[in-house]
């Protein structure tokens, strides 16, 4: 919980607030289909975020298509939110975590399974590139 603060206030400073911060209030008020099509617009906007930062975001946005019962996006962002994960295990604190593995092990995945390396077809070059290094 402390990395959803910590998104929206950065977010807010960056001046993306009508993007990002709205869908993560959408989020936190269970308005899923609201949060999906906001996060959905803010994309591009994420992908200038720094690779914690965009991984907060994909955890999101991935527990959203997940509440919406849409599978293959939320195995999409879900699986970079978990490799991110695998990568750095102090990218999530606890409750984020949690629900990173709760979705993982509810979409039939084990806690040891790896995660994607990036949404299919979505990021850009300079985000391939930061998760080369």
């Amino acid at each position: 919980m402390r990395w959803l603060l910590w998104l929206v206030l950065l977010l807010c400073a960056s001046g993306c607030h009508s993007t990002l911060s709205d869908a993560m209030d959408s989020y936190a008020d269970a308005r899923y289909p609201t949060a999906v099509a906001q996060f959905r617009a803010a994309e591009r906007a994420a992908r200038q975020l720094s690779r914690r930062d965009f991984a907060n975001y994909a955890l999101y946005r991935g527990l959203t298509h997940l509440a919406l019962g849409d599978g293959a996006a939320a195995a999409c962002w879900l699986g970079y939110a978990k490799y991110s994960a695998d990568r750095d295990p102090y990218v999530f604190d606890d409750h984020d975590r949690g629900a990173l593995l709760a979705a993982w092990r509810s979409m039939g995945h084990m806690p040891g399974e790896p995660g994607a390396a990036a949404p299919v077809n979505r990021a850009g070059p300079a985000h391939r590139a930061a998760l080369a290094n």
